[in-house]
């Protein structure tokens, strides 16, 4: 079966597929995109050589930002907003990767369960 590629419409068709899956197989995706974002990304989706060109420089400290930040929305069940990368021919200028981070989520002592939600929504802008 083919990997789809890495565009904001197959980020959501993915997280919605995914949702459908029970709570353990959600966990073994979040541990998963924990242990190593990069490679997570490469083996979820369909990259273009400028994708992976753009991934492959990320810190270790980038990578593992984004692999717990990933994990614990898909482990609340989050919306993830993934926009496409702009178009930046050469000459190429600067791109800057934000991620934004929203939500209330709750430990509910008595029944052991997180409620709430969380969204994560990593935007791109050429400065």
């Amino acid at each position: 079966m083919s990997k789809p590629d890495l565009t904001p419409a197959n980020v959501a068709k993915f997280t919605t597929d995914l949702y459908l899956l029970s709570d353990s197989m959600i966990f073994i995706e979040a541990q998963n995109v924990a242990a190593d974002f990069r490679v997570w990304l490469s083996n979820t989706f369909n990259l273009t050589t400028e994708q992976v060109s753009y991934i492959d420089t990320y810190s270790e400290t980038v990578n593992q930002y984004y692999g717990y930040l990933f994990a614990a929305t898909i482990i609340a069940r989050g919306q993830i907003t993934f926009a496409a990368p702009p178009n930046n021919p050469l000459p190429r200028r600067f791109k800057e990767t934000r991620a934004n981070l929203f939500g209330a989520v709750n430990y509910d002592d008595d029944n052991k369960e997180l409620t709430g939600t969380m969204d994560v929504t990593i935007e791109f802008m050429l400065l």
